[in-house]
Parts: structure tokens; sequence; C-alpha cells
């Protein structure tokens, strides 16, 4: 069987797909892609299921070229590494926003090199992704997005995908954008959160008065869309 083909049967094997967690699977029918960070590969190599890694904001130290160029390698060798990410822009926490700005731009540089999806942390930077999103050529998905209806939809005008996690289950305000938002350009996730990712879709199926089935189908076929499975 090829890859592609083990792919296809991994969706339609685990058919919560979790965009962004910090965990492995938690349960038999759900497709994580677990933040993996950048790190040495015999790390990695062991990992059966899809991983992204990247170099968060928070994270960026003296080290940065050495964590960039070992990023370029773990992409060319580790075949399950399906996203760069979690990378982006923080303007609460992390080095200089100009620092931060020449390290996201290099990960932009290789996930379009690579053709992997770009899965991103953004803190008070919606603003300026929208003039960044110019140099993406690939598909690029916000992760835990929390901001208002404006906001979500000036970011898929530009091309984003929203994920939304379980802050979903309890935020009055971020259901009511939720509601509003075109399926298409949706995902689900746990993030760091103790919880299940059945929890977070059937709220979203709620919000969204759609079947879990139905919703499961609209996100799997987003997942094989924006990630080439």
């Amino acid at each position: 069987m090829s890859s592609a083909d083990n792919n296809l049967q991994s969706i339609s094997l685990h058919p919560f797909i979790n965009l962004h967690s910090h965990r492995k699977p938690q349960q038999e029918n759900e497709l994580v892609v677990r933040n993996a960070f950048v790190t040495a590969q015999e790390k990695l190599d062991h990992i059966s299921y899809p991983i992204s890694c990247g170099i968060h904001p928070w994270l960026i130290s003296g080290n940065y070229l050495e964590k960039l160029n070992q990023l370029k390698e773990l992409l060319e060798h580790v075949p399950n590494i399906y996203a760069v990410g979690e990378c982006g822009l923080d303007k609460l926490k992390g080095p200089s926003f100009e620092l931060q700005l020449e390290i996201f731009h290099a990960q932009i540089e290789l996930a379009n090199l690579f053709n992997k999806p770009l899965i991103l942390h953004l803190v008070k930077t919606y603003s300026d992704i929208l003039h960044i999103s110019k140099a993406i050529k690939v598909p690029f998905i916000v992760h835990g997005f929390k901001g208002n209806s404006i906001e979500a939809k000036q970011l898929i005008q530009k091309g984003a995908c929203l994920s939304f996690g379980p802050r979903l289950i309890n935020d009055a305000q971020l259901q009511e954008t939720f509601t509003q938002l075109p399926i298409e350009q949706i995902y689900l996730e746990t993030d760091t959160k103790p919880i299940s990712i059945s929890d977070v879709y059937q709220k979203a199926a709620t919000l969204k008065k759609l079947s879990i089935d139905e919703l499961r189908t609209a996100i799997c076929n987003n997942f094989a869309r924006d990630f080439n499975q």
C-alpha cells in the first residue's frame, strides 16, 4: 500500500481530526497533528502519527539560525511532518517583534519550499498577518482562534483557515463568530487542554446545526484539501 493510501486510510479510521495538540492521540477515532517543536530527528523517527514542527515565537533564542537549519533537515527527512508550526508572532510574549518577524518569514519560506501547510500562533497580530499573507504560498491555519467576527472574516478573505479549541465550548462571543463562518475554512483542536476532541466537535456541531458525521466529513474534506492527504 502506498503512503498516500495509508494516509487516506488513516483519515477514514480517525474521523475526529484534531488540528493542533501537544499530546499524542487520546482516542481511537482521532487523527491528531501533534506539535513536536524542533528537536533531534531520533526523537521523532519512532512517532507514527502526524506531527508539526516549527519554532514557536516564545522559544526563539540565540541559536535560532541553528534551529532553522535543523527544521530544514527535519522537513527533508521526517515524512510524517505534516505542517510547519506552530510558528508565528506574539506581541505579548517573546523576543523583539523584529526578530520574531525575521524567524517567521524564514519559516514561511521553508513551508513554501517543502509545500507544507503553516500552523500559526498569533497573539495581537491578526492585522499583521493580513499584510504578510501574500508571502504565504501554502495553506495556513490560525490555531486557537480567539478573535471577533470582523477579524475572522478578514483572515478568511486572505485565505486563512481558523482552528477553534476548547474555548469554543463556553465563550459566547466566540460561539457567535463561529456560527458565521464557512465550514470550508474551519478546523477544531484541543491544544494543551486535557479535553476530548469529540467534546469540541459536539459543541461545534450543535452551533452549526450539523450532525457529528456531517461536521466530521466537512473537516476531513478540509484536511484532505489543505494537507494533500
